[in-house]
């Protein structure tokens, strides 16, 4: 019989974090990231990382793996991810793989052969929710955490990591954030052009992440769409017992 894993996904701000924490509250699981921003080490407001308090004390895996100038690719997270899931199958827990890069997602559910550039059965079971609010609604959200995330000091944050690296194009700094922070350091755009810029472009990417989970259904992979917590939690019940 194969082990199962529970995945939760959805454009950014759409409240992943909060649902993977109450799944692995309730059914003894842990938490592997799959974002390709919070792997980087001093990436953290940008990143919109979960901090350890707001873990509660939950293990979360993958997240603060390397320095900003390391490099790091599909190949090494697949690889990392495999070996986690299998450790937390082994201590009888349940793995929930959540984050917004759909690639890293797709890598485990159709498990890429990534030497020979095929497809291949999933090893595992496995459950898809997906969380798509209102587009009106997530819109709100994502300008209101960009907001936040300069009250918290993303200008600090992007300028020490320049300072410190002095690299403009490292992979690590091309996320959304970075590079439009990096601009207004620079003096290329004021600060409030350089805010209504990272809403814009994280609403856009917003666009592109459904268009990608929208292909994965294409390729047929069923997601549970906007199901509420008792519907859930029935589902996971169902695929452990």
């Amino acid at each position: 019989m194969k082990n199962k894993i529970v995945v939760i996904l959805g454009p950014t701000a759409s409240g992943k974090s909060t649902l993977a924490l109450k799944i692995a509250k309730q059914f003894k699981g842990e938490i592997i990231s799959s974002d390709s921003r919070q792997i980087y080490k001093e990436l953290n407001i940008g990143s919109n990382k979960i901090n350890k308090k707001a873990q509660n004390n939950i293990k979360h895996h993958l997240l603060n793996i390397i320095k900003p100038n390391e490099k790091y690719n599909l190949f090494n997270w697949q690889k990392d991810a495999f070996k986690i899931i299998n450790k937390i199958h082994k201590k009888n827990k349940l793995p929930i793989i959540t984050g917004g890069t759909g690639l890293y997602i797709s890598s485990i559910l159709q498990n890429y052969q990534l030497a020979e550039s095929k497809t291949a059965p999933c090893p595992y079971n496995f459950l898809i929710f997906g969380l798509n609010p209102q587009r009106k609604k997530l819109y709100q959200e994502i300008n209101k955490r960009v907001e936040k995330m300069i009250k918290k000091g993303l200008i600090k944050e992007v300028q020490k990591i320049y300072k410190k690296y002095k690299q403009r194009k490292l992979i690590s700094l091309s996320g959304i954030g970075y590079q439009e922070i990096i601009s207004y350091l620079e003096k290329e755009i004021t600060l409030e052009e350089d805010i209504k810029l990272i809403q814009k472009n994280t609403r856009n990417y917003a666009k592109r992440q459904m268009t990608w989970f929208r292909g994965m259904e294409k390729q047929g992979l069923k997601i549970y769409w906007n199901k509420n917590y008792q519907t859930i939690e029935k589902m996971v019940k169902k695929i452990l017992s």
